[in-house]
């Protein structure tokens, strides 16, 4: 990541967030960004679907969401926004009828 966009917020999740519009107002559309292999922060999350230090199975307004990796914890859960952190191996996303 350059240093320009280095810890940037999506341009379309910025407008969001200054309007306080939740996520989803205007379509099913949630917002994932990695750092790195060590955190991935989502917006969008609507449930928990599954939780272990090595598997995190979020249900999104428009799919699924797996991260796999090794010690693995929720960091943040609110809003809709949900921040994973730990050694991130992989992640996997899907829509509910795939």
């Amino acid at each position: 990541m350059s240093k320009d966009t280095e810890g940037k917020t999506p341009i379309s999740q910025r407008i969001l967030d200054s309007l306080d519009i939740p996520v989803g107002t205007f379509g099913k559309i949630s917002f994932i960004e990695a750092a790195g292999n060590r955190e991935v922060n989502i917006s969008g999350c609507i449930g928990l679907a599954g939780y272990t230090s090595e598997r995190v199975i979020l249900e999104l307004c428009d799919g699924y969401l797996t991260i796999n990796g090794s010690n693995l914890e929720l960091r943040g859960f609110t809003g809709g926004r949900v921040s994973v952190g730990g050694v991130i191996s992989g992640i996997i996303y899907g829509r509910e009828n795939e």
